[in-house]
């Protein structure tokens, strides 16, 4: 009996060594979202006029301020492309001011001013020979007021182009 006994113990262990254990699923991993890329700039059509494009100012620039907005920035990369697509043009870039401060520092403050472009368009891949830059300070306002919101249209880098000898 008492062999038996043994024999019934040793057969339920046996049989329950072969249930496969109990696993409890764990949820899958959550995926984190990865940020989204930065806004890329507008492809430049290779014929948009270069001329056309820096009818309008560059960037504008907050008081006593010579660094470039997210959309100062989005605006030159735009002009990158286009410089890059007609690579025998030259341009010039020339910093201004509002009316404020005296005339030698609102020439030193448009000069930083225009650097800032030329040196953001360089860093896109813009020959450094392509670019010239100037400053006329408070000399040439395109808003005649004396207010806030003529200041802050004074506050400005312009574009020309200074040769033109684009292959197309």
């Amino acid at each position: 009996m008492r062999f038996s006994a043994c024999f019934l113990v040793l057969l339920a262990v046996a049989g329950c060594a072969h249930e496969q254990p109990k696993v409890e699923s764990s949820p899958p991993p959550v995926a984190v979202a990865e940020p989204p890329p930065p806004p890329a700039a507008p492809a430049p059509d290779a014929s948009a006029d270069l001329a056309a494009f820096l009818s309008q100012p560059l960037a504008h620039f907050a008081f006593d301020r010579a660094d470039l907005s997210p959309e100062d920035q989005l605006r030159l990369q735009v002009l990158a492309g286009l410089l890059r697509a007609q690579a025998g043009a030259r341009i010039q870039i020339a910093g201004n001011c509002d009316e404020r401060g005296t005339e030698e520092y609102n020439l030193l403050l448009g000069s930083r001013r225009a650097e800032v472009a030329k040196r953001y368009l360089v860093a896109l891949g813009v020959g450094a020979e392509r670019i010239d830059t100037i400053s006329y300070g408070e000399e040439r306002p395109v808003a005649p007021g004396h207010d806030e919101e003529a200041w802050a249209a004074n506050r400005r880098d312009d574009g020309q182009v200074l040769v033109w000898n684009a292959s197309r």
